[in-house]
């Protein structure tokens, strides 16, 4: 009785009681919350503050709407607040779902150091999306300027209504990102032959794969994406681990992350399933800025040093006969 009534107030706990409690009783609380699937998002914060390195590496969660007939999304503050509090070790994977994001909405995202993985569904009311492009650009310069999302290698974009060109040109200073994708985002403009390119973005071809010593086989993106047995967190967890393979062929792909996946909206971690996905991969990551060079030893060409140090001579001689001119007014 004293278990599950531990277990029901489980949100209620502070960091500092379940330390106090020790691990042997507040493991058996954990396990009780994870055997009857009823450990929650705020719950599962309780327990990482108090035991970061007991909890399990991986963990998923679905954060449903406070209200089922509202598009802003109300709990967003709240999640990002959370998220931000995590440990710089763990990364986070973020799905937002079926909501009428804004510019404020993404600012909000700049807060989450650790964001790995960010899946975006905008719901368009009417058939619009109230999220234009010069906003998105926005966004980007944002994150440049305060050096956010540095982690961030997976983004993928559902129904905004903005051009590949412009989103691409938006990311293309976020240093890790390595992987995005673009559902029904205009993904061309009107015409027969789209451009394949974007500065530093190229379409995910199987011959552009080849090229690079690599398989499709091994990097279908859309196979993983597009796959209706996948949930939404073993989608972004497994296109988040593509990009570190992408940026280091050489990795170990046995390696765990410390990760928490949270999808926020949806309807009952519904499966997303579309097809009309276009990927497109930096295969290199950005290089950072060029060091300045420090100013040295200026070497200047001899007719202009003849040339400097006769108009030198000539002020010195100005110089002089000034000097004397005022010197005749005493």
């Amino acid at each position: 009785m004293a278990l599950r009534s531990c277990a029901w107030n489980a949100e209620l706990f502070v960091p500092e009681t379940l330390v106090w409690a020790s691990w042997h009783y507040a493991s058996q609380i954990y396990r009780h919350l994870l055997n009857t699937d009823s450990l929650t998002f705020n719950g599962w914060n309780v327990f990482v503050d108090a035991y970061p390195a007991e909890i399990n590496p991986q963990q998923q969660f679905h954060v449903y709407p406070s209200k089922t007939d509202s598009y802003e999304p109300t709990q967003l503050p709240s999640i990002v607040n959370r998220l931000a509090k995590l440990d710089v070790g763990l990364v986070s994977f973020l799905c937002i779902r079926d909501f009428c994001l804004t510019f404020d909405d993404f600012k909000e995202l700049i807060n989450i150091p650790t964001l790995g993985a960010l899946v975006l569904e905008q719901s368009r009311r009417h058939g619009l999306s109230e999220f234009h492009s010069r906003r998105f650009h926005d966004w980007g310069r944002a994150v440049q300027e305060r050096n956010a999302l540095q982690k961030l290698s997976l983004l993928v974009m559902c129904d905004f209504g903005i051009g590949r060109k412009a989103i691409l040109e938006g990311v293309a200073s976020f240093p890790a990102l390595t992987l995005v994708g673009l559902q029904n985002s205009k993904t061309w403009s009107m015409s027969d032959a789209p451009q394949h390119t974007y500065g530093d973005w190229e379409l995910l071809t199987e011959s552009g794969l080849e090229k690079r010593g690599l398989k499709l086989q091994e990097f279908n993106t859309q196979q993983i994406w597009g796959s209706s047995y996948h949930t939404n967190y073993s989608k972004a967890r497994k296109l988040y681990h593509l990009t570190k393979t992408f940026a280091h062929p050489s990795r170990d792909k046995s390696e765990e992350d410390r990760s928490v996946c949270i999808t926020y909206g949806g309807w009952a971690d519904r499966i997303i399933t579309y097809e009309a996905t276009s990927w497109f991969i930096r295969y290199s990551q950005r290089e950072a800025p060029e060091d300045l060079e420090m100013p040295g030893v200026v070497v200047v060409p001899q007719d202009r040093a003849e040339s400097a140090n006769k108009r030198r001579k000539v002020r010195s001689r100005k110089n002089m006969d000034i000097g004397a001119l005022l010197g005749a007014f005493r």
